[in-house]
């Protein structure tokens, strides 16, 4: 392993998209590295090393499917038998899906049912009221017939794992992954943290030239901790060194968790993605035409990168972004871990790092995603621009401030209320997240919420009755109206 060439590479990746702190950890045969780089917090001194602990988002995805194997060795959960055998209650719009549904389909994102990603935003419900809410998702796609990537199909799979092992899914992925393998400072979510001192700070650009979907590029500020907790989909909070022991089970191909049948079952693609330039994977896609096969497993994306297998995930969560892999044949494995919200250095870095351990360096990867970074941000201003420039701002409301206050209900996300205050400003509240009104146009107000540097405005259109948020197309009816 030749690690100054890492090292450099690493430094001057980070130091290329003002990158706050990262820690990266590869596996390469026999051998480990284990680094941390730069700082805690943007501005302070105190640096990261590789016991820092970072957010790693939906890389968490891989722990669950790996949990879930363990327990299909065990017989206790069956990869293909029907959800509602060990969820009686659980229940989809479509009452033939949710007799099918399977542990496989959860796994691999192939109910076709919609994101509902605003449900993560409102941060009173817990799991179960979430899973509860799945009733009135809406299909996007036929079932099993395309990939759709959704959070709360891991969460589903979490609570059939309490179902038959009495333990929350928190207690058990601590006692059959964590401390098998000494992985000493990797915690379920934030709740269990044992130690918030050597914690990477969450960052985001606050700057508003951009909205924060996109902001790529600029310069990086403290932001408030989410504090995700019992998130079977993305709270596992972890450090360098611990995923390097990880990385060295994956390779060992799930040893001493998993046997090999079952470890092969995992890493088997399960689904061909399609449409691949708008998916999750689009911006490695951009750069990847010679990627044969966008595939994937059960939490894992399963492709082909130079001629070699490769099983990957990314992971984000507000204020951090992940991502880890491993090429089987090659006995190869890697993780990279930043403090940013929205920034695309993990996957150069994940490619840069790739091509050092794979020995074919032809390409400047930073360089190159920033090109990516820079064009999406392009694109979505111009979006932004266009969305400006056809605002009728003189056009008054027909429906006075006083007569839109009110709960706003919705079947699938709860509860918006809309209240006034003594200077005639709007705030609308969704669990602990709130958003101050601005006159858009006509009935229509732009929502500008509180999440500084995590959650785009969104344009609100009032009826007598009802409001609909455009950006998510969601109707909220008020109550009693």
């Amino acid at each position: 392993m030749n690690t100054h060439q890492l090292q450099q590479t690493i430094s001057q990746t980070l130091a290329a998209w003002g990158i706050p702190g990262a820690a990266v950890a590869i596996v390469a045969g026999d051998e480990i590295f284990t680094q941390g780089y730069g700082v805690l917090r943007a501005g302070d001194s105190q640096p990261v090393t590789a016991e820092t602990i970072f957010a790693i988002g939906s890389t968490t995805k891989a722990f669950t499917a790996a949990l879930a194997g363990m327990l299909v060795q065990e017989g206790k959960l069956a990869w293909d038998a029907p959800v509602t055998q060990y969820l009686p209650h659980f229940q989809l719009s479509d009452a033939w899906v949710t007799k099918n549904v399977t542990l496989r389909d959860l796994l691999c994102h192939r109910l076709g049912l919609e994101r509902a990603q605003r449900l993560y935003y409102h941060r009173g419900y817990d799991q179960r009221e979430i899973i509860r809410r799945m009733r009135h998702l809406q299909p996007v796609a036929g079932f099993r017939a395309q990939f759709h990537y959704a959070n709360q199909q891991y969460g589903l799979a979490g609570l059939m794992m309490e179902e038959v092992t009495g333990k929350t899914w928190d207690d058990f992925i601590t006692e059959r992954i964590f401390q098998p393998l000494g992985m000493s400072r990797t915690f379920s979510g934030y709740d269990r943290l044992a130690d918030h001192q050597n914690l990477a700070a969450p960052h985001a650009v606050l700057a508003e030239t951009y909205p924060a979907g996109v902001r790529f590029l600029g310069e990086q500020s403290p932001i408030e901790n989410f504090k995700i907790v019992h998130e079977p989909a993305g709270s596992i909070h972890t450090t360098a060194t611990d995923l390097a022991q990880w990385l060295r089970a994956l390779l060992q191909e799930g040893a001493p968790l998993l046997q090999p049948a079952t470890f092969q079952e995992l890493t088997t693609p399960q689904i061909v993605m399609q449409d691949i330039l708008n998916s999750e994977l689009a911006p490695l896609a951009y750069l990847q035409p010679a990627t044969h096969f966008w595939t994937y497993a059960l939490g894992w994306w399963a492709m082909d990168y130079r001629g070699e297998k490769v099983l990957m995930h990314g992971g984000q969560m507000p204020g951090y972004n992940s991502v880890v892999a491993f090429f089987p044949q090659r006995k190869l494995g890697l993780a990279v871990m930043v403090n940013v919200h929205q920034t695309l250095a993990h996957a150069a870095l994940f490619y840069a790092l790739s091509d050092i351990l794979l020995g074919s360096q032809d390409r400047d990867w930073s360089a190159e995603f920033q090109m990516v970074a820079q064009g999406y941000m392009a694109e979505v201003q111009n979006q932004v621009d266009a969305q400006r420039a056809a605002r009728q701002a003189d056009l008054p409301p027909s429906l006075p401030p006083q007569h839109l206050t009110g709960v706003y209900e919705n079947d699938l996300y709860g509860e918006m209320t809309l209240t006034e205050d003594e200077d005639g400003r709007l705030t609308l509240r969704y669990g602990q997240t709130s958003a101050l009104l601005e006159h858009w146009q006509g009935d229509t107000y732009l929502a500008r919420w509180n999440l500084q540097g995590l959650m785009d405005d969104s344009l609100v259109s009032f009826q007598p009755t009802s409001l609909t948020l455009l950006n998510d197309r969601a109707t909220y009816q008020r109550r009693g109206g």
